[in-house]
């Protein structure tokens, strides 16, 4: 799916605030001392500083942690701190490369390197989803973990705020992986877009695991804390029927001593037998017992299992639903399931699935008395279509009116460009301001957003007052079409400019003045930034129309930007 660009009516008077993007660490469990950062298709800039000039990677930048500051090769001085935008490789000494296009904060924490990425709710959901969940998963399945993984997120935003960011990327936040997204997590993740599960107004907790083994436990049994009404113990039929919940293993004693001291759990010296003291209704093992002669110490066997599966491997011990023997110089453990049991059980999951349970199914059994919807209200997604349209709302016949006012704009932007609509636009209108922003990390001052075939709108009645419903979607409309037309790599100022060109009939006489080099776009920019480029942007492309025609500007559309315009791959950071 082609990732499009953010399309901004600017100049709306709509400027209510912005809410900042999921902040992601990155590499928390093993920081890199070194990382490679090299320009993708778009380019990319970095400054030394949050208010500092920013530069151009023309060529590899390489980043070294040296005593708690940063050395960029090349450059005399070094920095606290190292911001990059637009689009980039990102090759960290140790780790897998991935390409991205979200802000990057560098940081060095002595001679280690501290990086955290910018981005949206959604992109988040999508990159968890794709760690944590299988892609031979059904569809139900994968759309009930995206409305999980979205609940978790909100809920547990912030977790790491005195560390400077919002999640770490492992299990203990959400397993966070950016290079595994395919198509259909992508698809998963917007068929569900901005649902979550709420409880008494506030997004539910929504833990979930892999594979229960056929019960599903009480979070209070698992961690100290109230009884949560929708994370209560029950069977799982559905993950008995599954199967695969064995498991066995054999693991030295003296790796499990090691394994506890280095996450400082003390045990007794010499210890000799490991023993289960109690178990909770679900048949967990709760506390376990490291004998020493007659001394005998407590120590919680989900702390147990955390600190031998970090140290040994994370299928060693893969849930506390396990019983054990001592074969002398080793415990063997003989268990079911794979992870703590409580929330959703992703085996349960996925045959609930196999046999014709919806996600929203799905939901309700492994969170019992929670409400999904855009809203803590339970609002949801109805799907409304015309001939050629298709509309999801929250108020049903009440943004009915949007599908002729769409019909009618795909005309006059067909007759504006002479090209032809071969697929059929969404519209998707969130129900309030904040599912809006959530959603698509923009701020409120951007009317409307397009991803893909979908037009992501701000509610009706906000576009209504301020008088731009009807210029917003001729826009996006407009943009659709030029992009599902545009030559592979025509730069965004040039598609950008020709949309606002064509869209801006009524408008006064077009400066002739060239722009040079092209303007840039990206998130770290302000509003009046960003209004300065797409409005530098519209007059370039004014300026082409008169100089070389209408017709002969839209060819280009289709052709790519003749030689004496310059590249047409490298100019401008594409959102």
């Amino acid at each position: 799916m082609m990732r499009w660009p953010l399309c901004v009516i600017a100049f709306t008077g709509i400027c209510l605030g912005q809410v900042p993007d999921y902040r992601v660490g990155l590499y928390t469990q093993q920081p890199p001392s070194h990382v490679t950062i090299s320009p993708a298709v778009g380019g990319a800039r970095w400054a030394g500083c949050a208010s500092c000039a920013e530069s151009t990677v023309t060529a590899p930048l390489e980043i070294d942690g040296v005593a708690g500051m940063l050395r960029v090769a090349g450059q005399k001085r070094q920095y606290p701190a190292v911001f990059l935008i637009g689009a980039y490789h990102l090759r960290p000494t140790g780790h897998a490369a991935i390409e991205a296009r979200f802000p990057l904060e560098i940081r060095a924490q002595g001679n280690k390197l501290q990086l955290i990425m910018s981005l949206p709710l959604e992109e988040y959901v999508e990159a968890v989803l794709a760690a944590e969940s299988g892609n031979e998963q059904p569809d139900q399945s994968l759309q009930a973990m995206a409305v999980a993984v979205r609940t978790y997120a909100v809920h547990f935003r912030r977790r790491h705020k005195a560390e400077g960011f919002d999640y770490c990327d492992t299990t203990h936040c959400q397993d966070f992986r950016f290079s595994a997204i395919n198509e259909r997590i992508r698809a998963a993740a917007e068929a569900t877009e901005g649902e979550m599960l709420w409880y008494e107004g506030q997004p539910a907790v929504t833990y979930y695991h892999q594979n229960c083994g056929g019960n599903i436990a009480d979070a209070s049994e698992v961690w100290p804390g109230p009884k949560v009404p929708y994370l209560r113990e029950h069977l799982d039929p559905y993950c008995s029927r599954a199967n695969g919940s064995s498991w066995h293993s054999t693991i030295a004693k003296s790796d499990i001593d090691r394994a506890l001291r280095s996450a400082d759990i003390e045990v007794p010296t010499g210890w000799t037998s490991l023993l289960i003291e109690s178990r909770n209704p679900t048949g967990r093992a709760v506390r376990l017992l490291f004998v020493a002669g007659g001394t005998r110490t407590a120590v919680s066997a989900s702390s147990f299992r955390f600190a031998v599966n970090r140290a040994l491997g994370w299928n060693q011990v893969r849930s506390d639903l396990y019983e054990i023997r001592d074969s002398g110089n080793d415990i063997v453990f003989t268990g079911r399931g794979s992870g703590h049991g409580v929330g959703l059980c992703q085996a349960g999951a996925e045959e609930m699935a196999r046999e014709n349970r919806s996600y929203r199914d799905i939901l309700a059994f492994y969170y019992p008395g929670t409400v999904l919807g855009v809203t803590a209200q339970g609002l949801s997604w109805q799907l409304e279509s015309s001939e050629h349209v298709e509309l999801l709302t929250t108020r049903g016949q009440a943004d009915a009116s949007m599908l002729p006012l769409a019909e009618s704009a795909m005309s006059r932007a067909e007759a504006a460009t002479g090209l032809r609509y071969d697929f059929r636009p969404r519209l998707k209108i969130y129900p309030t301001l904040d599912a809006y922003r959530d959603s698509t990390g923009e701020p409120g001052w951007v009317a409307a957003t397009t991803r893909g075939r979908t037009i992501r709108l701000q509610p009706v009645p906000l576009l209504r007052a301020h008088a731009v419903l009807e210029s917003t979607l001729y826009h996006e409309l407009l943009h659709l079409l030029v992009e599902a037309h545009a030559h592979p790599g025509l730069p965004l100022w040039f598609r950008e400019g020709l949309v606002l060109y064509l869209g801006e009939t009524a408008a006064a006489g077009a400066s002739r003045t060239a722009i040079d080099p092209p303007p840039v776009f990206d998130r770290s920019q302000d509003r009046r930034q960003t209004e300065q480029a797409y409005a530098a942007a519209r007059a370039r492309v004014a300026t082409l129309v008169h100089d070389r025609g209408k017709e002969t500007v839209l060819g280009w559309l289709s052709r790519g930007l003749p030689a004496d315009l310059g590249s047409t791959t490298a100019v401008g950071a594409q959102k």
